[in-house]
């Protein structure tokens, strides 16, 4: 009983890898090319498409045979996206940090060793610079990154760091634990964090904490664009209308500071 317990879960497993791979191609995939995508014989991928075609979590072509996403998946992620209280709370205040900057606006989580963007809004017209919702960023290179990385119980800091490989995308982006660690005591202190053209050259960002009710910090809120200097006007005037709007949805969220949120929030 034992051994078919384990071999269900063995196939569930496959059964993932075989959607992450068809999500990361983001378009149809032929049997050969999961076959030899996922490094599995033929007749293995074409057991698990079937089994998961007949469920709707995958969808064949009549006109070349390819598979690709279901719609069930879209359903499921309709009922997800619904369940996320932060993205309809931050949804009409997004919208005014676009309009009234002219530069793009994320929401992001946590999610395994990155940052998942959730949510964006942009001006219309304005020059789009962001990540589209589903795409994940570094930890120690973004300000949603660096931020959620700061408010992370101790604990949990220390594992997360262990796992970054401090990966150079510019000749700004931190390189040491010990720079990180600086700079997220920094970050807990101010309550925002902010990139300097670290992931990407010319691009910079502010991103401020949004707690949940519990007082754990659930998302990040943040702006980019191509803004002159962190220390501009514009970009102050942006970060500012950032850390005003974590803050409202904090309070929407259902979040009441103490005082002891507040010692927590310096804490090493």
């Amino acid at each position: 009983m034992r051994e078919r317990g384990e071999r269900c879960v063995h196939s569930v497993v496959k059964a993932m890898a075989v959607l992450d791979c068809l999500a990361r191609r983001k378009g149809p995939m032929s049997l050969g090319e999961l076959s030899a995508e996922l490094g599995w014989p033929k007749a293995s991928v074409h057991g698990l498409l079937a089994a998961m075609r007949q469920n709707g979590v995958v969808e064949q072509s009549g006109a070349d045979g390819k598979y690709r996403l279901g719609i069930r998946l879209f359903s499921y992620g309709c009922i997800v996206s619904a369940s996320w209280d932060v993205v309809r709370h931050s949804r009409e205040k997004m919208d005014h940090i676009a309009l009234k900057t002219g530069n793009s606006v994320f929401l992001s989580t946590l999610e395994e060793d990155s940052a998942m963007v959730i949510e964006t809004a942009t001006a219309a017209g304005a020059f789009q610079v962001i990540s589209e919702k589903g795409s994940r960023v570094p930890l120690h290179c973004t300000s949603q990154g660096k931020l959620l990385l700061a408010y992370q119980p101790p604990g949990q800091r220390r594992l997360l760091l262990q796992k970054i490989g401090f990966q150079t995308y510019t000749p700004h982006t931190i390189d040491s634990p010990q720079r990180l660690e600086e700079e997220l005591a920094m970050i807990r202190s101010q309550g925002y964090a902010t990139e300097d053209g670290e992931y990407r050259i010319g691009l910079r960002s502010a991103s401020a904490p949004v707690f949940g009710v519990d007082g754990g910090v659930c998302a990040a809120i943040g702006v980019v664009g191509m803004f002159r200097r962190i220390r501009s006007e514009e970009f102050i005037f942006a970060r500012d209308l950032v850390c005003r709007a974590a803050a409202e949805i904090s309070f929407d969220m259902g979040y009441r500071p103490t005082n002891q949120d507040q010692q927590n929030a310096v804490l090493p």
